[in-house]
């Protein structure tokens, strides 16, 4: 097996060490998801703490924290640096006087997956790779044949029938080869797989390079902070990669030293759904659902690739998992745009559905320091806006 020195890919399950020149998602042996394990004590070695607390925010800052070999390679557009604000009219009217909200819609493409394309898209050019695949819900189609455009290689995307007009027509700009599949996105997901196994194309998606991307949102947020770490930590969970990804980047940061706690991570998805939520509650494995349903596209995943990490997480952290209606979504989404000016999509609203529903629960300490992670911007699904917006009258062009 060819080694690395200081990072290796190993089974999230077992344990089995890979050759990410051969495979680089799943084990080989059980089909677990893979994960990259750094050489904490290499890094911390080599760690420049003047420079990480000196250099303005962005994602390549921490380049010394992700598995790339080649620097030269790096494919960017200036992704990170996300705003964290700090909600004082929405904080008052929910009577919480620490609460924050970390933007990932300022983001290139409009959402958070740009921080995981960005390693995504480089490792294909180390690899050779002369094309790239991916499955995905929208925002990741968008953000990968962005990427893939800089980097000068062809990328084919599939998509389910139905995908939000938004994200569609910015994956047909940037020249993507698109495709909807008549189906759900883990059926996509699984065709796409065939795919870059036919043609030896990178296969994108939520695996294990991209958590190593999305983890800089730990970073950020601490750094934002003042170098403090939140009480709770407010994440949507789709794939659960994202989710999973924040949680690593907030222990990383805690095994270098830089920080002396942990959070507690909140994951939210929705009903109809939410096979993480229910096998956190129920205290039981995740069970799939065949034909999940719901107005926070994004989200509407039945068949987690990341589910047992992100359920790992939630139990590690103390954490807490929570399912949220439709409606109440939707109505967060209009009310985090009337009290922050903060227009997010469906999926990233649900974070503010949740807190509203663990305030009602009485699970909420008034004094905690909480950030909602808010993973995409509102133009990326505005047609579900308007189902809870008022219809500007029509009137004639009289005083």
């Amino acid at each position: 097996m060819k080694t690395y020195d200081f990072y290796e890919l190993k089974c999230t399950k077992c344990g089995n060490k890979a050759d990410e020149s051969k495979e680089y998602t799943n084990c080989t042996k059980c089909n677990a998801p893979l994960e990259v394990e750094l050489d904490y004590n290499l890094l911390s070695e080599r760690l420049n703490i003047h420079m990480l607390k000196t250099v303005p925010i962005r994602v390549t800052k921490y380049i010394d924290f992700y598995p790339i070999r080649n620097k030269g390679k790096i494919i960017t557009l200036h992704e990170g640096g996300t705003p964290l604000y700090k909600c004082k009219n929405l904080g008052r009217k929910l009577g919480l006087k620490s609460l924050y909200v970390k933007n990932e819609g300022a983001n290139p493409t409009g959402a958070f997956k740009d921080r995981g394309t960005m390693v995504e898209i480089t490792k294909a050019l180390e690899l050779n790779k002369k094309a790239v695949v991916v499955a995905s819900t929208g925002n990741m189609a968008a953000s990968v044949s962005a990427y893939c455009s800089n980097a000068n290689l062809p990328s084919y995307v599939l998509v389910p029938q139905g995908t939000p007009i938004g994200k569609m027509s910015q994956t047909l700009a940037y020249g993507a080869r698109v495709i909807q599949v008549r189906g759900s996105y883990d059926i996509a997901a699984k065709l796409a797989g065939k795919i870059s196994e036919k043609h030896n194309f990178y296969l994108a998606g939520d695996y294990a390079y991209r958590r190593e991307g999305q983890k800089s949102e730990a970073y950020e947020i601490i750094e934002q902070m003042n170098w403090k770490v939140p009480d709770k930590v407010i994440v949507p969970i789709g794939c659960g990669t994202n989710s999973s990804a924040i949680w690593k980047g907030f222990k990383e940061f805690k095994q270098l030293g830089l920080t002396d706690k942990l959070p507690q991570i909140i994951g939210v998805q929705a009903k109809g759904a939410d096979p993480v939520v229910q096998a956190f509650q129920n205290k039981k494995e995740i069970k799939i659902i065949t034909n999940p349903n719901t107005v926070a596209s994004a989200m509407n995943v039945g068949d987690p690739l990341d589910g047992t990490l992100i359920l790992n997480a939630l139990k590690e952290s103390n954490g807490y998992g929570i399912s949220v209606e439709d409606d109440k979504t939707l109505e967060a989404e209009k009310l985090l745009a009337k009290t922050q000016s903060t227009f997010v999509e469906p999926s990233a609203a649900t974070t503010l559905a949740a807190l509203q529903e663990m305030i009602n629960r009485g699970k909420i300490d008034t004094n905690e320091k909480i950030v909602l992670v808010l993973t995409g911007t509102g133009l990326k699904d505005p047609i579900s806006a308007l189902k809870v917006l008022y219809s500007p009258p029509d009137v004639e062009p009289e005083f």
